[in-house]
């Protein structure tokens, strides 16, 4: 059976493709986790500074910090979903940060009322304990490919 050189062509050229779809893939895939980090990192940087005016600030500044904070959530929220890629995994591992960055919150706030302590070494202990699970969510490796389904 003989070939057309033709068929020879667009085998190359298929091949070419799926060479290309890949990379594309694996380009898309990197900056969805990119993204990921980026959110989870600038999180903690936020929930540090929240916590240390909580300890300190009035009540005018706590409430304050609140209504900004809904905001930046919403804005945050609406600005990540109008990206388009989410990766595999990532809501997954956002919504774990966000289930233990919760109870170390409120670990912090149940600890911190109860005493009404104005220590400064207490509350920048505290709000390093509070971005930790999102550190730590942030600077686990991506999955690989082949482990995402």
């Amino acid at each position: 059976m003989t070939t057309n050189g033709n068929d020879d062509l667009e085998s190359e050229q298929a091949i070419n493709d799926l060479g290309t779809a890949s990379r594309s893939a694996d380009r898309a895939r990197g900056q969805g986790w990119r993204w990921v980090r980026s959110y989870l990192l600038v999180w903690a940087l936020a929930s540090v500074g929240l916590v240390i005016r909580l300890g300190f600030g009035n009540k005018a500044v706590i409430i304050n910090i609140f209504i900004g904070r809904a905001i930046l959530s919403l804005v945050g929220g609406n600005w990540s979903r109008s990206r388009g890629l989410t990766p595999r995994g990532g809501g997954r591992r956002n919504g774990r940060a966000a289930g233990l960055w919760a109870a170390c919150y409120a670990i912090v706030l149940a600890v911190g009322v109860t005493r009404q302590t104005q220590s400064t070494g207490f509350w920048i202990v505290a709000a390093v304990f509070t971005a930790v699970p999102l550190v730590v969510a942030a600077v686990i490796p991506a999955p690989k490919a082949a482990d995402v389904s």
